[in-house]
């Protein structure tokens, strides 16, 4: 697959009869579009041709791509011919390069005043005129600058919020003729000249040029000049900026979380009561120049959060011109599909889900719910360019494919919830509407050369085929958004391969239909994990911040910066919120290590209990797993264990565990400490709690839970066409719910 040929849809799961839009990106060239059902991991020759109205040919151009998040909006007019501008900023890097713009403000007559970096020199703009200041911006110090005009003269005030760690400095230049307006101006923060601004899906996408990276707080307008000694006041909090300027504020925007309301893409300009939309989704909830510590939830004290941090590698909303909308057939029944993109050299093949009609299941009673959250907390990730991956695995070596290269450098695909902005700060959201190369059908990780993600649940959706059983397609977004009446319907609910973010709707809905009778099986690793929110549904942006441990792949979050904005909630670990997994699914995340997959040994016990034994009824092997797609066997990538302390029943059923993992494998580092895996560190070698359990349960309320506690197991389903002890266990117990639940 090459990636000359990219594409995105404007969400990810559909009903029957949904409208789907299609975006493309490529050279000119004329393509042919085709709906397809996928049944096999692999193999496209198994595709089933979909007969839709929309199939046909269609021409692809480049597109243009709404990067880098800014605010803009009209303000007031200016009563006179003065004008003094003041804002907050805070840098996280002093090694950025180019012009970022803090400020812009234009009038209709044409007139321009703007406040920019180049490194990290500050130089301001009035008219023609431009002046460095004799002074380098430190980062982590936060300053105030305020900007005055009068007569035709420029002052420059550049406080420092900490005298020992940043200098204040001043200036004065002649900026030519006075800065007027007879009507409204325009502002503009974190970069200047916007265009294209459009709301869409409760996201706001545009386009802007000199994009700032770093937080602003505290910005305001005045008709009037103020003078150093003020500016000094509002510098140290003495004064607000309305207390200064008073009937002359003609701006004055508040950064505090949801200033305007529950729309977090917008906040209000208090001067006029108008709202200012957030473009492109830079982060918020995050601390300003007042934070000191006494309260670190945003909820509790929002002027201490009364700040925005800007990133020119944000993305919501790629923006780009749809290449065709219509509506799926009305008869399309649930499934995995995928809309092709076929070109002269090159073809995509886009991923879409079906999900049932709401109470309509055609007689299916399974079905397997797709972890697209995590499909987008991954979406083109890039460790593979950052540190020395290369030390997880024994080989040394990891096999980065053309289309993973293709994306180093390339910021036009967006981030992942595992890279970093420009100034080292943690990527927050993650959005659906965007080209993510590594959810695709056949895409191998770079870690082992084996599915990962949607290419491994593939692996489920073509044993369930190969098996006979009929199933549904339901997304963590249906559940999260319809709670245990999205289950209840179905007699066996299976999880993906690596459900690791999921939302308190996701866990309350489960452990509903659970102790409801329901019948779960958990055949991933690593689930239920992350605290993780839903920004917007429509275009599907999830978000996250991962507190202060974890596996942190990037920095813990800032001091202050752990409640999410979408759901209001802290976020973190949910074992750290008292929701470990094992509550609900009996294991829990244990180790992760990419040497390579180990077999599960029988528990003989387990295998004599007749309460368990008809889970290896049929089962020959000893040990059970020694193969597989995901490193040659049924336990590894990341492995949970049972954990009665975290909250495993006590009357669990310990069916088999995994041993004998190398140093590879570590145990998570919120018990540990360590943040990722290191043959030099204690592994599976030396400790007794990395390893891999199965095992199962009942409720009083009749449910069932089967959890294999490991994300390679999937892998293992088709081995050997399917002839093969974990895949004779997987299916022993989905026939057992359900006759169960018949």
């Amino acid at each position: 697959m090459s990636h000359a040929l990219r594409s995105y849809t404007n969400t990810l799961s559909y009903r029957a009869g949904d409208a789907v839009s299609l975006y493309c990106d490529g050279e000119a060239q004329d393509v042919r579009v085709s709906l397809k059902r996928l049944v096999h991991s692999s193999d496209a020759t198994t595709d089933l041709a979909v007969a839709w109205d929309a199939e046909g040919t269609y021409q692809v151009r480049k597109q243009r791509t709404c990067l880098g998040s800014f605010a803009t909006a009209p303000i007031g007019t200016l009563t006179g011919a003065e004008l003094t501008v003041g804002l907050f900023f805070w840098l996280a890097s002093g090694r950025l390069e180019g012009t970022r713009t803090l400020w812009s403000i234009t009038s209709p007559e044409g007139g321009t005043a703007s406040a920019q970096l180049n490194g990290q020199m500050l130089s301001v703009t009035v008219g023609e005129k431009t002046t460095d200041l004799d002074v380098t911006v430190r980062p982590y110090v936060w300053y105030f600058l305020g900007v005055v005009v009068e007569d035709g003269v420029a002052s420059i005030e550049l406080i420092s919020t900490d005298l020992l760690r940043g200098d204040s400095a001043s200036s004065t230049f002649a900026s030519g003729a006075p800065f007027h307006s007879s009507a409204a101006l325009t502002a503009t923060l974190a970069g200047r000249n916007p265009q294209g601004i459009a709301m869409d899906s409760g996201l706001v996408r545009g386009h802007a040029v000199d994009l700032f990276t770093g937080k602003i707080g505290g910005f305001f307008v005045s008709s009037a000049a103020l003078d150093s000694s003020t500016l000094q006041d509002i510098a140290s909090g003495a004064i607000g900026a309305s207390d200064a300027g008073g009937p002359d504020v003609i701006a004055r925007w508040d950064f505090s979380p949801f200033s305007a309301g529950d729309d977090p893409n917008v906040i209000i300009d208090r001067a006029s009561g108008s709202l200012v939309p957030l473009v492109n989704l830079p982060t918020q909830g995050v601390t300003g120049r007042f934070f000191d510590g006494s309260e670190t939830d945003y909820r509790h004290n929002p002027s201490h959060y009364a700040a925005v941090h800007f990133h020119s590698s944000d993305m919501s909303d790629a923006g780009w011109d749809p290449l065709l909308t219509a509506k799926l057939p009305s008869d399309l029944p649930s499934g995995v599909y995928a809309i092709e993109i076929a070109g002269p050299t090159s073809t995509d093949l886009m991923p879409l889900f079906v999900t049932p009609a709401v109470g309509d299941i055609t007689g299916r009673k399974v079905a397997v719910v797709l972890p697209t959250f995590c499909y987008l907390a991954y979406g083109n990730e890039g460790m593979y360019a950052s540190g020395d991956p290369s030390t997880w695995t024994n080989s040394g070596l990891v096999k980065v494919s053309a289309e993973d290269a293709a994306r180093v450098g390339d910021s036009t695909y967006g981030l992942s919830l595992y890279d970093f902005h420009p100034d080292g700060s943690a990527v927050a959201y993650s959005s659906t509407r965007r080209p993510i190369v590594n959810m695709r059908r056949g895409y191998k990780m770079w870690l082992f050369e084996a599915g990962r993600g949607f290419s491994a649940d593939m692996y489920l959706v073509e044993w369930l085929e190969s098996r006979g059983i009929e199933y549904d397609i339901l997304t963590d977004y249906e559940v999260h958004a319809g709670g245990a009446s999205a289950l209840k319907p179905y007699s066996a609910v299976i999880s993906g391969m690596h459900p690791e973010y999921t939302t308190a709707e996701q866990l309350d809905a489960f452990q509903t239909y659970r102790d409801s009778g329901g019948g779960l099986m958990y055949l991933g690793g690593n689930g239920w994990y992350w605290v993780t929110g839903v920004y917007s549904s429509a275009g599907l942006t999830v978000e996250i911040r991962r507190g202060h441990a974890g596996p942190l792949v990037w920095m813990a979050s800032y001091p202050g910066e752990v409640t999410l904005m979408s759901g209001k909630q802290p976020g973190g670990l949910w074992r750290h919120r008292g929701r470990a997994p094992q509550k609900i699914f009996g294991v829990g995340m244990a180790a992760q290590g990419w040497s390579k997959s180990y077999p599960y040994y029988r528990s003989t016990a387990a295998a004599s209990d007749p309460s368990a034994a008809w889970i290896l009824e049929g089962v020959e092997e000893d040990p059970i797993g020694d193969y597989g797609a995901l490193m040659g066997g049924a336990a590894g990538d990341e492995i949970d264990r049972a954990d009665l302390f975290l909250g495993t029943p006590y009357h669990a059923t310990l069916v088999a565990s995994s041993r004998g993992h190398d140093n590879y494998y570590q145990r998570v580092p919120e018990e540990t400490g360590a943040t990722q895996p290191s043959p030099n560190s204690p592994g599976g070698e030396d400790d007794p709690e990395v390893h891999s359990d199965i095992i199962y349960f009942r409720t009083p309320g009749g449910g069932e839970v089967f959890s294999a506690g490991s994300m390679a197991w999937s892998g293992a389903l088709n081995h050997n066409g399917g002839d093969n002890g974990v895949s004779r266990m997987t299916e022993n117990v989905l026939r057992r719910f359900l006759a169960n639940r018949s």
